[in-house]
């Protein structure tokens, strides 16, 4: 009576027991007494369909023989330990550990997400599917970050589901927070005029000691080529020599330097590819030629075109900290992150007239991104359309 012959999900006479793969899972489905029945086994694979199999033929037997457990008590597979329900601290972050490296293909020890979620859970000791979602909202930071939180979590959970370590998702159906977009006034462009100003101060070294060995007009073609390109200060930082092709004129964007979790030396940064792993290029203006060609000669492909007075890659904190600071503060300009020169170039493509979708090809964005961060209108119009 069990039905079995037929194919997996067909629908059986009254009285016989679908067995389904839901989302990963064994699912139990049958009918009795007028009332529809449901019961969730483990993960599903060969070695747990047989034994699906026979509870499923249990529950046929005795709905015949009128001992049927409407409880399902009966059915339900039994533990001998909460061991998979609730993983001690330790075992916890493991399995976390072992997921990011395995299934995210990531290291919590570089990526600076799965590392501060990493060390969020270690913070909270043992966890469970009772106390989880109290543990994240007792969390006191921003609602952009409880967001990206919430998301890894999510995922995380639903393959300790599908390994058969928890039974239920209890972060299924928790909603992300609606996050207020908030202006960034350190990230605000730069106007026309303060661009001229910084780039002078940086190449003059107007605001810089006369006491010291290196000088702030080292820096000058690294600035100028971040306000001319709008590239991420990562990709500055690591472009090589081998990505300026000089006879078809263009500049290309295809890896990054990007800084450790620990430091942004030198020593301790790491090559990958870009934000979003796409490759783009930009066109190498004759002032780009002019301002590169010296700091290529005698380079060998591999070699870093922008480097640190000392010859390693630059330190984009310590530049900012020591010199871009610093002169912002002697031009009496509000004081902006670095990043600031990626949205001035986003602001003015934009404003200059180039479509979104250009200026997000320029700056390796989609064109919503562009239109939603880089909308900043340096000027107003003088009329309005008339009516």
């Amino acid at each position: 009576m069990s039905g079995f012959g037929s194919r997996l999900g067909h629908k059986h006479a009254k009285g016989g027991v679908t067995v389904t793969n839901c989302k990963g899972r064994i699912r139990l489905r049958w009918r009795h007494g007028g009332s529809r029945y449901s019961l969730s086994l483990s993960v599903y694979n060969e070695l747990n369909l047989l034994k699906a199999k026979q509870v499923a033929l249990q529950i046929e037997q005795d709905i015949v023989v009128g001992s049927f457990d409407q409880t399902l008590k009966k059915y339900a597979p039994h533990r001998s330990d909460n061991h998979k329900q609730s993983a001690k601290a330790g075992d916890f972050v493991t399995l976390f550990e072992n997921w990011v490296k395995n299934y995210k293909q990531m290291d919590c020890d570089l990526h600076t997400n799965y590392h501060s979620t990493r060390g969020m859970i270690r913070k909270w000791g043992k966890t469970t599917p009772v106390n989880i979602l109290s543990k994240l909202n007792a969390e006191t930071f921003c609602d952009v970050t409880y967001n990206r939180r919430l998301t890894i979590l999510k995922s995380f959970v639903k393959w300790l589901i599908i390994e058969g370590l928890w039974e239920r998702n209890p972060l299924e159906h928790v909603q992300h927070k609606k996050v207020k977009r908030r202006a960034l006034p350190k990230r605000e462009p730069f106007k026309e005029e303060e661009i001229k100003q910084i780039l002078e101060a940086i190449r003059t070294n107007q605001f810089c000691s006369p006491y010291v060995v290196f000088k702030h007009s080292h820096y000058y073609p690294f600035m100028y080529f971040l306000f001319k390109t709008g590239v991420r200060n990562a990709e500055a930082v690591g472009l090589r020599v081998s990505a300026i092709d000089l006879k078809e004129n263009l500049i290309h964007i295809r890896e990054v330097l990007a800084r450790s979790l620990q430091s942004a030396s030198s020593t301790s940064r790491t090559r990958k590819g870009t934000k979003n792993g796409k490759d783009r290029v930009i066109p190498l203006t004759n002032d780009l030629h002019a301002l590169l060609l010296p700091l290529l000669e005698g380079k060998s492909p591999d070699a870093l075109v922008f480097t640190s007075p000392t010859g390693v890659a630059i330190d984009d904190h310590n530049f900012q900290n020591r010199v871009f600071k610093k002169v912002l503060k002697g031009l009496n300009i509000p004081e902006r992150v670095l990043y600031a020169a990626r949205h001035t170039f986003g602001s003015r493509c934009i404003d200059q007239g180039l479509t979104p979708v250009m200026t997000a090809f320029l700056m390796g964005n989609n064109p919503e991104t562009a239109l939603r961060r880089y909308t900043h209108q340096m000027s107003l119009p003088t009329e309005l359309p008339d009516v």
